[in-house]
């Protein structure tokens, strides 16, 4: 299983969904993109084994703009806590794992 320092390997600040949204760099499109796209399809959430460890030891914040676009995209295909086990997080504070389980739990907004 695949382990990414989210900070240094992606970006520090995780707030746009978006090219329309801040600076319009480091959006939660690219993210996914980049690290999720294998998940983009049904068939990938029958199989419930670890798919990646998002390490956040180097983020400083995520917005819930992108924790909507990167991580809730994904609930029109399975559950927050089948999620929560496919996607796994480590060395990440409250506040945001709060804000990306408020996300999951909230669905998916375009």
């Amino acid at each position: 299983m695949k382990t990414v320092d989210v900070g240094k390997d992606f970006y520090f600040r995780l707030a746009n969904r978006n090219e329309l949204q801040g600076d319009g760099k480091h959006t939660a499109l690219e993210f996914r993109s980049k690290y999720l796209s294998e998940l983009d399809n049904e068939l990938a959430w029958k199989d419930m084994a670890p798919f990646i460890i998002f390490d956040f030891t180097n983020v400083k914040r995520i917005g819930p703009s992108f924790a909507n676009e990167a991580f809730a995209y994904f609930m029109k295909y399975t559950k927050p806590d089948n999620f929560m086990q496919k996607i796994q997080f480590k060395n990440i504070d409250e506040v945001d794992t709060g804000i990306i389980r408020k996300e999951l739990l909230s669905g998916y907004k375009k």
